[in-house]
């Protein structure tokens, strides 16, 4: 059996939301909050120039986007005026306020710990997870105060993993971890340094240089 079209009228959100190109569109819009030219929406959104164009033609059908300028140098903006528009705005704000709190959760998960460097790494870290990822979360101590860190983190991260909705998998190396992933030109090792995002300390690959633990 065929899905049965929704009501545009009763059901606008289907027509602006329920494509994948058509949020990404809107969400680079919303978050410029002024004109975007389709190839810098492209490049914001990490769609394809077809993906983009096509979006904006559902978008400006609804009335959510507005343009104006010539075929070849066009631009696009959010209406912000469009009755629908207040929602929106607060749908993206609270996508965009969880991470920035989840960031946050982390960070604080190790404050006053003995740690060196704290990041997330990954799929997270590369924007290319799914819905049942894990957060990846590296952090470098010494070796005497490793799997305590570790387990201190994984502690103090339950309840906010449990209120925000991520699933945490903390992995911890010491400094001679590091020398040896180094020297062993590790696979592993290669993309955590490439994807990693830094919460707290410095670079998990310049740690053995170090004086001394961040005290978040």
């Amino acid at each position: 059996m065929r899905s049965e079209q929704e009501s545009s009228i009763s059901r606008p959100l289907t027509l602006m939301l329920g494509v994948n190109s058509n949020l990404r569109v809107l969400r680079a819009l919303v978050q410029h909050g002024g004109m975007l030219a389709a190839s810098q929406i492209v490049r914001v959104s990490g769609l394809s120039r077809e993906s983009v164009r096509l979006g904006l033609i559902s978008l400006e059908t609804s009335g959510i986007v507005v343009s104006s300028g010539s075929q070849h140098a066009r631009v696009h903006r959010y209406n912000d005026g469009h009755w629908l528009a207040p929602q929106l705005t607060a749908l993206f704000e609270a996508e965009r306020d969880r991470f920035v709190a989840i960031k946050d959760a982390v960070r604080q998960s190790a404050a006053g710990m003995p740690v060196f460097s704290l990041f997330i790494y990954g799929s997270a870290a590369r924007g290319d997870d799914g819905p049942d990822s894990d957060l990846d979360i590296g952090l470098v101590a010494k070796a005497e105060n490793l799997a305590e860190a570790v387990e201190d983190v994984r502690e103090a991260l339950r309840e906010p993993a449990e209120k925000l909705g991520f699933l945490p998998n903390v992995v911890g190396v010491d400094f001679e971890d590091v020398r040896r992933l180094a020297r062993d030109d590790d696979p592993w090792w290669k993309n955590v340094k490439l994807d990693a995002i830094v919460l707290a300390g410095s670079r998990p690959e310049d740690v053995p240089t170090l004086q001394g633990p961040v005290h978040g």
